[in-house]
């Protein structure tokens, strides 16, 4: 079964460019089928990345339909040829057109006021706001480089998605989490502006969905602790 780490770095590629051939490799193959089985799994644990017996891991059974509409679960088992992402992409994932709906957080976030009130302070809607110096900044620390593709906004979600497969496989469970926590929330803003858009969305809106209730699954397992 697929491991958390490669969950995340799956759902990083359906949100940001792939060539044709990985795309095929990933879609078209058993790949997909063992990341639904991972993204069924980490939705219902309580830790990420943790070395889980077989036994474990066999008791979380729950479909995805336990947590997705039947629309988006019949989306993510048939994910969208390249053709269909890259046409999406064009549509939505570029900046400045009508039915924009690019997955950046900064878009989705107010702009703070700080130490030095910006002309922007308290507005939303804008690129390179608190989260897209923060992520650029994480960045650098993990000793790496905001690719050249996502300069304008390193608060991307792939990137994000990303970071998270990055520290699991760097041993960072905690930090990976609290990741989650911290970052994730804009999500449930992001997902409205993905309903209100002409075209079929569903598959990225299971994504979403995906994401939030792994979040949602982790932000409930730390108040049963507390």
């Amino acid at each position: 079964m697929m491991e958390d780490e490669a969950v995340f770095s799956v759902l990083a590629q359906c949100f940001g460019p792939v060539d044709e051939a990985a795309w095929s490799q990933l879609t078209k193959g058993p790949l997909w089928s063992d990341f639904l089985d991972g993204a069924r799994r980490v939705m219902q644990a309580d830790e990420l990345g943790a070395q889980e017996a077989p036994l474990a891991r066999a008791r979380r059974r729950c479909p995805l339909q336990e947590f997705l509409s039947s629309g988006e679960v019949n989306a993510l088992f048939t994910p969208p040829t390249y053709a269909e992402k890259q046409a999406f992409a064009a549509r939505h994932f570029a900046g400045g057109l009508p039915e924009s709906a690019l997955p950046v957080e900064s878009l989705y976030r107010t702009w703070s006021t700080g130490a030095a009130p910006a002309p922007f302070s308290q507005q939303q809607g804008l690129y390179l706001g608190d989260s897209a110096h923060y992520l650029r900044e994480l960045v650098q620390r993990f000793g790496m480089e905001v690719p050249p593709a996502f300069a304008a906004c390193p608060d991307h979600l792939a990137l994000e998605l990303d970071l998270v497969a990055v520290m699991l496989r760097s041993g960072m469970r905690e930090e990976a989490r609290q990741f989650l926590a911290e970052r994730f929330a804009w999500l449930t803003a992001y997902r409205m502006r993905l309903l209100t858009l002409d075209d079929d969305a569903r598959f990225y809106i299971g994504l979403v969905d995906v994401i939030v209730a792994i979040r949602a699954q982790l932000t409930m397992a730390d108040a049963a602790i507390a």
